[in-house]
């Protein structure tokens, strides 16, 4: 019994983490399926979520409040990028996107360093969250199961906005075909704004909710990033849906593995990726669109 509370728990855990790689996946893949851009920063812009969030929890007592506060910080940050620099590498060589997305990275990275320091935070958990919740076979946090219902609420709304709205299928037209859908009247110097915007708001929620898990740290973004990548890559550059699948397979992998292998995780995400990609080049869902 006890053996299967401790993989019940863990098959939840893997759960989380697969969940937050979603998010971040997400907003990698509508990055890139839109603005052709594949964002070096993105996990910079959510430690500066992390703490942002950290800092006004911490400020007022509210979590939720923090979790607004990083929301909009970071999307903030993300229109800023996009209009003052990303904007002019649209037409121009991915090698100098890479470049500018890495330099922002490490600007961003500094900056959070400057300002809250080197030491890694404790993000203490909110007061309701605190508890656990009997599950039959095992008990688990409430704040653990709050974050993986967030998250799919969350999800189900990108799904909604992306497919049910005005604005959310100009943004599908948009990843099939920029050039048709500026030729039909579209502003696609917008539909780039909402969308970096956008990709980058879900990387300050992700930041958000996973601090009162990870220690809060300057590096966290990069911990978290680098197995994102590999999520989109097994899902499908610019594939929601592949991200979903990604971030779910990876989240299990990386969890379960150190439950049951200590130390093999990222070895087994790795040569899941490469088996991925020698089956299918383009990842599960390589697509022709966004959305596919």
């Amino acid at each position: 019994m006890v053996a299967v509370e401790q993989l019940g728990v863990q098959i939840f855990n893997g759960l989380i983490l697969g969940l937050i790689f979603v998010l971040i996946a997400s907003g990698l893949s509508l990055i890139f399926g839109v603005l052709g851009v594949i964002n070096f920063a993105h996990g910079d812009l959510l430690v500066v979520g992390t703490y942002s969030a950290w800092a006004a929890s911490k400020a007022t007592g509210s979590f939720f409040l923090g979790v607004a506060v990083a929301t909009v910080v970071v999307a903030a940050i993300g229109l800023l990028i996009e209009r003052s620099m990303l904007q002019f590498t649209y037409t121009r060589s991915p090698i100098l996107q890479f470049l500018l997305t890495l330099g922002i990275a490490e600007i961003l990275r500094e900056g959070v360093q400057i300002i809250w320091g080197r030491q890694n935070k404790i993000f203490q958990l909110p007061d309701w969250g605190t508890g656990s919740v009997d599950l039959v076979l095992f008990s688990y946090p409430v704040y653990r199961l709050f974050v993986i219902a967030v998250t799919l609420i969350i999800l189900l709304g990108l799904y909604l906005f992306l497919n049910r709205t005005d604005i959310g299928i100009v943004i599908r037209a948009a990843s099939r075909d920029r050039d048709m859908t500026g030729a039909l009247g579209v502003n696609v110097e917008r539909v780039f704004i909402i969308v970096f915007v956008l990709g980058a708001a879900l990387a300050g929620i992700a930041g958000a909710l996973i601090g009162p898990i990870r220690s809060v740290s300057p590096t966290l973004g990069v911990d978290l990033l680098i197995p994102s990548f590999v999520v989109v890559i097994i899902g499908g550059l610019g594939s929601l849906r592949g991200s979903i699948i990604g971030g779910l397979i990876v989240g299990q992998i990386l969890v379960l593995s150190s439950f049951f292998f200590s130390g093999f995780g990222r070895v087994l995400v790795f040569a899941s990726m490469a088996v991925v990609l020698l089956l299918r080049p383009r990842g599960l869902y390589g697509r022709e669109g966004m959305f596919d």
